[in-house]
């Protein structure tokens, strides 16, 4: 059985966290910039979930990688999408919700007139979400995947195989 990290979906879920980490450390400069100015709840929300990311990945890319032979090596990842695509679900509605309601002439953070940094969070929040719940299809994808664990010439000789198995134990007499 091919482990996780040389399966195609493997490859693709592992680009896909890449991003969300990318996207999360710009949720962090955006966010670690507003909170100098505001203690919102959004704001701090947004930045915890942005800290936590690269971090619990590092934990569980690492778990995964020793249990690589293991049936559930993939289990640790599953989870932990799990969690955080809806915690990055959760920030981006928190976003959406607080600066959307007023106008870009007034800014909630300081009082400047800045739209584009908190649209771009509003942004890279939404893709940190759809990157991680992506990573989690992909995922369950592998495991409901089929594998062919016997080959191809295990196959034809089954029917062979099993007679001599039948008559070693007995229940088929040898003629």
């Amino acid at each position: 059985m091919a482990s996780f990290y040389e399966h195609p979906c493997g490859t693709v879920s592992t680009i896909a966290h890449i991003i969300q980490c990318v996207s999360s450390i710009i949720v962090i400069g955006i966010t670690g910039w507003a909170v100098t100015h505001t203690k919102t709840l959004t704001v701090i929300f947004s930045l915890v979930i942005g800290v936590l990311t690269p971090i619990v990945y590092g934990i569980t890319l690492t778990t995964s990688c020793v249990a690589n032979r293991r049936r559930w090596h993939v289990l640790p990842l599953l989870l932990t999408d799990a969690v955080i695509s809806y915690l990055w679900l959760t920030s981006f509605i928190f976003l959406a919700q607080n600066f959307n309601q007023t106008s870009c002439r007034v800014h909630r953070w300081n009082g400047e007139t800045v739209c584009s940094r908190k649209y771009a969070a509003e942004a890279f929040s939404f893709i940190a979400f759809f990157t991680t719940f992506g990573a989690l299809v992909l995922e369950v994808l592998y495991l409901y995947i089929p594998r062919n664990d016997t080959s191809m010439q295990e196959r034809k000789n089954g029917p062979e195989q099993l007679e001599q198995n039948l008559q070693s134990a007995g229940v088929m007499d040898r003629t």
